[in-house]
């Protein structure tokens, strides 16, 4: 996945808090525990399907079934955040995601505990002649457990560092904002004060109420010139 910079707002971006619809910035092995969680659940989906197949969905219904939604959920999720970004951008947002990511980590947790709880209930049952295809049940969900757990750690680091980019990308982009905002209040000057070069008229005062009742004009100091230096008497 491609990552934007954080410091800047792309196109398509909304520019307040970082709520926009750019790809944060993730490690560079991201993409690669994307694909393990791929093959995980593919394997879970596998192992969930032949336990409910052996046991009509009787006695393994919680456990496996609960598997079975958890790995079609994640397989709509999985495909949603590697083709949206490549194929329709517009649509992508990674708060989203970020949301589906803390879903699947709980689905995953309840899906591996489930799967190993009626693994251990049908091991009990799993030698009995009467119940032939438990013991394949049995198999199917103690697999299932195991990379269902594996799949819950990978998850969990994905979900880490998936929250680590997000909050990177939102600090950077409200550090940019109050930047260009410090910036811009800086170049304009005071909100309502237009700067200009021309001299602004000087105040003339009210003139005063006479004892008569008329009005006196208050007549200007007169300007005197300053007197030359005087020059020395010369003999």
């Amino acid at each position: 996945m491609e990552a934007k910079q954080p410091g800047a707002p792309a196109a398509g971006g909304s520019g307040i808090g970082g709520m926009g619809n750019e790809i944060p910035q993730v490690p560079s092995w991201f993409i690669f525990v994307r694909y393990a969680q791929i093959v995980l659940t593919l394997i879970v989906f596998v192992c969930s399907c032949v336990a409910l197949s052996q046991v009509n969905g009787y006695v393994v219904g919680w456990g496996a079934g609960f598997a079975l939604f958890t790995s079609i959920y994640t397989g709509i999720f999985l495909a949603g955040v590697l083709l949206v970004p490549k194929f329709a951008p517009q649509f992508y947002f990674k708060w989203f995601c970020l949301g589906g990511e803390a879903f699947a980590v709980l689905w995953w947790l309840i899906s591996f505990a489930g799967l190993a709880t009626w693994a251990n209930f049908l091991s009990v049952f799993g030698d009995s002649r009467y119940y032939g295809g438990l013991k394949t049940a049995y198999g199917a969900c103690a697999a299932g457990a195991a990379f269902g757990a594996f799949n819950w750690i990978a998850f969990c680091v994905t979900l880490a560092f998936y929250a680590i980019g997000c909050h990177k990308h939102r600090v950077g982009k409200m550090g940019w904002n109050a930047g260009g905002v410090e910036a811009g209040g800086a170049s304009m000057g005071p909100i309502g004060v237009q700067q200009t070069g021309a001299s602004q008229p000087a105040y003339d005062p009210a003139p005063e109420p006479t004892q008569y009742g008329g009005y006196q004009q208050q007549q200007p100091y007169p300007t005197v010139p300053t007197p030359a230096p005087s020059q020395g008497y010369h003999q």
